[in-house]
Protein backbone atom coordinates (compact mmCIF):
# COMPACT_ATOMS: atom_id res chain seq x y z
CA UNK A 1 0.00 0.00 0.00
CA UNK A 2 1.87 3.09 -1.14
CA UNK A 3 1.36 5.77 1.41
CA UNK A 4 2.64 9.13 2.52
CA UNK A 5 6.09 9.56 3.98
CA UNK A 6 6.82 10.54 7.60
CA UNK A 7 7.64 14.07 8.66
CA UNK A 8 11.29 13.04 8.35
CA UNK A 9 10.61 12.36 4.68
CA UNK A 10 8.33 15.30 4.02
CA UNK A 11 9.72 15.72 0.55
CA UNK A 12 7.72 12.70 -0.52
CA UNK A 13 4.40 14.13 0.59
CA UNK A 14 3.52 16.06 -2.51
CA UNK A 15 4.49 13.27 -4.87
CA UNK A 16 2.74 10.53 -2.93
CA UNK A 17 -0.40 12.27 -1.78
CA UNK A 18 -2.37 10.90 -4.71
CA UNK A 19 -0.34 7.76 -5.30
CA UNK A 20 -1.33 4.20 -4.63
CA UNK A 21 -0.13 0.68 -5.19
CA UNK A 22 -2.78 -0.98 -7.29
CA UNK A 23 -3.01 -1.43 -11.05
CA UNK A 24 -2.61 1.37 -13.54
CA UNK A 25 -5.82 0.70 -15.45
CA UNK A 26 -9.11 2.47 -15.01
CA UNK A 27 -12.36 0.75 -15.93
CA UNK A 28 -15.95 1.86 -15.51
CA UNK A 29 -18.26 -0.25 -13.43
CA UNK A 30 -21.99 -0.54 -13.19
CA UNK A 31 -24.23 0.34 -10.29
CA UNK A 32 -23.22 -1.71 -7.23
CA UNK A 33 -26.15 -0.79 -5.02
CA UNK A 34 -29.64 -2.13 -4.59
CA UNK A 35 -32.88 -0.14 -4.82
CA UNK A 36 -33.77 1.85 -1.73
CA UNK A 37 -37.06 1.22 0.02
CA UNK A 38 -39.61 3.97 -0.61
CA UNK A 39 -40.19 4.42 3.13
CA UNK A 40 -36.48 4.73 3.97
CA UNK A 41 -35.68 7.80 6.09
CA UNK A 42 -32.12 9.11 5.71
CA UNK A 43 -30.14 9.82 8.85
CA UNK A 44 -28.95 13.18 7.46
CA UNK A 45 -29.60 15.66 4.69
CA UNK A 46 -26.83 16.51 2.20
CA UNK A 47 -26.19 16.70 -1.53
CA UNK A 48 -24.29 14.20 -3.68
CA UNK A 49 -23.04 14.36 -7.26
CA UNK A 50 -26.07 12.42 -8.44
CA UNK A 51 -29.27 12.84 -6.44
CA UNK A 52 -30.20 9.68 -4.59
CA UNK A 53 -26.83 8.01 -5.17
CA UNK A 54 -23.49 7.82 -3.40
CA UNK A 55 -20.75 7.67 -6.03
CA UNK A 56 -17.69 5.75 -4.84
CA UNK A 57 -14.28 5.29 -6.50
CA UNK A 58 -13.09 1.73 -5.84
CA UNK A 59 -9.50 0.58 -6.53
CA UNK A 60 -8.47 -3.06 -6.47
CA UNK A 61 -6.73 -3.32 -3.11
CA UNK A 62 -7.87 -6.26 -0.99
CA UNK A 63 -8.77 -6.61 1.79
CA UNK A 64 -9.84 -2.94 1.75
CA UNK A 65 -11.54 -2.57 -1.61
CA UNK A 66 -12.24 -4.70 -4.65
CA UNK A 67 -14.47 -4.91 -7.71
CA UNK A 68 -13.17 -8.25 -9.00
CA UNK A 69 -14.92 -10.24 -10.30
CA UNK A 70 -17.52 -7.52 -10.84
CA UNK A 71 -18.65 -7.70 -7.24
CA UNK A 72 -17.91 -5.05 -4.60
CA UNK A 73 -16.05 -6.27 -1.56
CA UNK A 74 -13.55 -5.17 1.07
CA UNK A 75 -13.45 -3.49 4.45
CA UNK A 76 -13.71 0.09 3.18
CA UNK A 77 -16.24 -0.84 0.50
CA UNK A 78 -18.57 -2.47 3.02
CA UNK A 79 -18.26 0.47 5.40
CA UNK A 80 -19.14 2.85 2.55
CA UNK A 81 -22.11 0.68 1.60
CA UNK A 82 -23.30 0.72 5.23
CA UNK A 83 -23.09 4.52 5.21
CA UNK A 84 -25.13 4.65 2.01
CA UNK A 85 -27.73 2.39 3.60
CA UNK A 86 -28.05 4.69 6.61
CA UNK A 87 -28.58 7.61 4.22
CA UNK A 88 -31.06 5.80 1.94
CA UNK A 89 -28.74 6.17 -1.04
CA UNK A 90 -28.09 3.78 -3.87
CA UNK A 91 -24.42 2.94 -4.33
CA UNK A 92 -22.77 3.80 -7.64
CA UNK A 93 -19.33 2.17 -7.88
CA UNK A 94 -16.56 3.02 -10.34
CA UNK A 95 -13.51 0.78 -10.58
CA UNK A 96 -10.34 2.91 -10.76
CA UNK A 97 -6.59 2.58 -10.36
CA UNK A 98 -5.45 3.21 -6.80
CA UNK A 99 -3.71 6.44 -7.81
CA UNK A 100 -6.89 7.65 -9.58
CA UNK A 101 -9.34 7.27 -6.68
CA UNK A 102 -8.51 10.47 -4.78
CA UNK A 103 -8.33 12.55 -7.99
CA UNK A 104 -11.79 11.21 -8.87
CA UNK A 105 -13.10 12.77 -5.66
CA UNK A 106 -11.02 15.92 -6.10
CA UNK A 107 -12.43 16.56 -9.58
CA UNK A 108 -16.04 15.85 -8.67
CA UNK A 109 -16.38 12.48 -10.41
CA UNK A 110 -17.00 10.65 -7.11
CA UNK A 111 -18.40 11.61 -3.74
CA UNK A 112 -16.07 9.25 -1.90
CA UNK A 113 -13.05 7.00 -2.37
CA UNK A 114 -12.28 3.75 -0.59
CA UNK A 115 -9.05 1.77 -0.34
CA UNK A 116 -7.15 2.50 2.90
CA UNK A 117 -6.12 6.14 2.40
CA UNK A 118 -3.97 7.87 5.02
CA UNK A 119 -5.31 10.94 6.76
CA UNK A 120 -2.54 13.37 5.85
CA UNK A 121 -2.22 17.13 5.95
CA UNK A 122 -1.24 17.12 2.27
CA UNK A 123 -4.30 15.10 1.24
CA UNK A 124 -6.61 17.24 3.39
CA UNK A 125 -5.73 20.22 1.19
CA UNK A 126 -7.44 18.71 -1.86
CA UNK A 127 -10.25 16.57 -0.39
CA UNK A 128 -12.09 16.37 2.89
CA UNK A 129 -11.17 13.42 5.07
CA UNK A 130 -13.57 11.60 7.33
CA UNK A 131 -12.79 10.88 10.94
CA UNK A 132 -10.39 8.00 11.46
CA UNK A 133 -11.93 4.56 10.97
CA UNK A 134 -8.91 2.36 11.68
CA UNK A 135 -5.12 2.38 11.92
CA UNK A 136 -2.61 1.19 9.36
CA UNK A 137 -0.17 -0.66 11.60
CA UNK A 138 3.44 -1.61 10.93
CA UNK A 139 2.96 -5.25 10.00
CA UNK A 140 5.86 -7.68 10.19
CA UNK A 141 5.76 -10.83 8.07
CA UNK A 142 8.09 -13.66 9.11
CA UNK A 143 8.11 -17.35 9.92
CA UNK A 144 9.04 -16.91 13.56
CA UNK A 145 6.79 -14.07 14.71
CA UNK A 146 9.44 -11.38 15.22
CA UNK A 147 8.14 -8.21 16.87
CA UNK A 148 11.31 -6.50 18.16
CA UNK A 149 12.88 -3.88 15.90
CA UNK A 150 16.38 -4.43 17.42
CA UNK A 151 16.09 -8.07 16.35
CA UNK A 152 14.69 -7.17 12.93
CA UNK A 153 17.67 -5.02 11.97
CA UNK A 154 19.95 -8.08 12.26
CA UNK A 155 17.97 -9.86 9.52
CA UNK A 156 17.60 -9.61 5.75
CA UNK A 157 14.64 -7.24 5.57
CA UNK A 158 12.37 -5.92 2.85
CA UNK A 159 9.59 -3.33 2.66
CA UNK A 160 7.30 -1.80 0.06
CA UNK A 161 8.04 1.62 -1.39
CA UNK A 162 6.18 4.53 0.20
CA UNK A 163 5.55 3.27 3.74
CA UNK A 164 5.92 5.56 6.73
CA UNK A 165 8.55 3.44 8.44
CA UNK A 166 10.94 3.04 5.51
CA UNK A 167 13.25 5.98 6.07
CA UNK A 168 13.66 5.35 9.81
CA UNK A 169 14.31 1.65 9.21
CA UNK A 170 16.80 2.41 6.45
CA UNK A 171 18.65 4.71 8.84
CA UNK A 172 18.82 1.96 11.47
CA UNK A 173 19.99 -0.56 8.88
CA UNK A 174 22.51 1.73 7.12
CA UNK A 175 20.50 1.54 3.92
CA UNK A 176 20.54 -2.26 3.78
CA UNK A 177 16.76 -2.78 3.80
CA UNK A 178 15.51 -3.78 0.35
CA UNK A 179 12.68 -1.62 -1.00
CA UNK A 180 10.22 -3.20 -3.44
CA UNK A 181 7.93 -1.39 -5.89
CA UNK A 182 4.97 -3.45 -4.63
CA UNK A 183 4.25 -6.22 -2.14
CA UNK A 184 4.01 -8.73 -5.00
CA UNK A 185 7.80 -8.67 -5.42
CA UNK A 186 8.40 -8.58 -1.67
CA UNK A 187 6.22 -11.63 -1.05
CA UNK A 188 7.96 -13.49 -3.86
CA UNK A 189 11.30 -12.94 -2.12
CA UNK A 190 9.82 -13.92 1.24
CA UNK A 191 8.51 -17.18 -0.15
CA UNK A 192 11.80 -17.87 -1.90
CA UNK A 193 13.75 -17.22 1.31
CA UNK A 194 15.72 -14.33 -0.17
CA UNK A 195 14.66 -12.13 2.75
CA UNK A 196 13.90 -13.15 6.34
CA UNK A 197 11.04 -10.75 6.97
CA UNK A 198 9.04 -8.05 5.28
CA UNK A 199 7.09 -4.99 6.31
CA UNK A 200 3.57 -4.34 5.04
CA UNK A 201 0.22 -3.12 6.31
CA UNK A 202 -1.12 -5.44 9.01
CA UNK A 203 -4.41 -5.98 7.20
CA UNK A 204 -2.75 -6.57 3.83
CA UNK A 205 -0.25 -8.95 5.40
CA UNK A 206 -2.95 -10.94 7.18
CA UNK A 207 -4.84 -11.25 3.93
CA UNK A 208 -1.81 -12.40 1.91
CA UNK A 209 -0.55 -14.76 4.64
CA UNK A 210 -3.69 -16.90 4.55
CA UNK A 211 -2.79 -20.48 3.72
CA UNK A 212 0.95 -19.93 4.20
CA UNK A 213 3.34 -20.63 7.06
CA UNK A 214 4.10 -16.94 7.53
CA UNK A 215 3.20 -15.21 10.79
CA UNK A 216 1.99 -11.61 10.85
CA UNK A 217 2.79 -9.50 13.91
CA UNK A 218 2.79 -5.81 14.78
CA UNK A 219 6.15 -4.18 15.42
CA UNK A 220 6.77 -3.29 19.04
CA UNK A 221 6.95 0.48 19.60
CA UNK A 222 10.46 1.82 19.16
CA UNK A 223 11.12 5.56 19.39
CA UNK A 224 13.64 5.30 16.55
CA UNK A 225 10.86 4.29 14.15
CA UNK A 226 8.05 6.83 14.40
CA UNK A 227 5.48 4.69 12.56
CA UNK A 228 5.86 1.93 15.14
CA UNK A 229 4.87 4.40 17.86
CA UNK A 230 2.16 6.37 16.04
CA UNK A 231 0.45 4.52 13.21
CA UNK A 232 -1.30 6.35 10.38
CA UNK A 233 -5.06 6.76 10.66
CA UNK A 234 -7.29 5.78 7.75
CA UNK A 235 -10.28 7.85 6.66
CA UNK A 236 -12.56 8.19 3.64
CA UNK A 237 -11.64 10.90 1.09
CA UNK A 238 -14.74 13.03 0.40
CA UNK A 239 -15.71 15.93 -1.84
CA UNK A 240 -13.91 19.06 -0.66
CA UNK A 241 -16.19 21.67 0.89
CA UNK A 242 -19.34 19.54 1.20
CA UNK A 243 -19.66 20.15 4.94
CA UNK A 244 -23.02 18.37 5.23
CA UNK A 245 -21.61 15.22 3.59
CA UNK A 246 -18.56 15.25 5.86
CA UNK A 247 -20.68 15.69 9.00
CA UNK A 248 -23.05 12.93 7.94
CA UNK A 249 -20.27 10.47 7.15
CA UNK A 250 -18.57 11.19 10.46
CA UNK A 251 -21.82 10.63 12.36
CA UNK A 252 -22.42 7.42 10.42
CA UNK A 253 -18.91 6.15 11.14
CA UNK A 254 -19.51 6.72 14.84
CA UNK A 255 -22.79 4.83 14.68
CA UNK A 256 -21.23 1.94 12.79
CA UNK A 257 -18.42 1.82 15.33
CA UNK A 258 -20.78 1.98 18.32
CA UNK A 259 -23.17 -0.69 17.04
CA UNK A 260 -20.35 -3.12 16.23
CA UNK A 261 -20.68 -3.02 12.45
CA UNK A 262 -17.09 -1.96 11.79
CA UNK A 263 -15.75 -4.60 14.15
CA UNK A 264 -17.90 -7.25 12.47
CA UNK A 265 -16.56 -6.23 9.04
CA UNK A 266 -12.98 -6.57 10.29
CA UNK A 267 -13.79 -9.99 11.72
CA UNK A 268 -15.37 -11.05 8.42
CA UNK A 269 -12.10 -10.32 6.61
CA UNK A 270 -9.96 -11.88 9.32
CA UNK A 271 -8.21 -8.63 10.20
CA UNK A 272 -7.00 -7.67 13.69
CA UNK A 273 -9.89 -5.74 15.31
CA UNK A 274 -7.49 -3.83 17.57
CA UNK A 275 -6.78 -1.65 14.53
CA UNK A 276 -10.18 0.02 14.93
CA UNK A 277 -9.07 1.57 18.24
CA UNK A 278 -8.04 4.87 16.68
CA UNK A 279 -7.98 7.36 19.57
CA UNK A 280 -8.21 11.07 18.79
CA UNK A 281 -8.08 12.23 15.19
CA UNK A 282 -4.74 13.43 13.82
CA UNK A 283 -3.18 14.09 10.42
CA UNK A 284 0.20 12.75 9.32
CA UNK A 285 2.46 15.65 8.40
CA UNK A 286 0.44 18.30 10.25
Amino acid sequence: MKKIATAAAAALLAAASLAGCSSDTTAPSGDGGSSVASDCTPAHSFTTITEGKLSIAVPEFPPFSSMVPDSPAGIDTEIAQAIASLECLEVELSEVAYSAAVPAVQTGRADMAVGCYYRTAERAEIVDLSDAIYLDGMGVVSKDGITSIPEMITKNVGSVDGYLWNEDMQTLMDGKMKIYPSNVEMWADLQAGRIDLGFDSVAVSQDKAKGTDFVVTVAEPDDRVAASVKAAQIGLPLTKGNAELLAAVNDDIKKLRDDGTIKAIFEKYGVDTSLIEVGENYLIGA
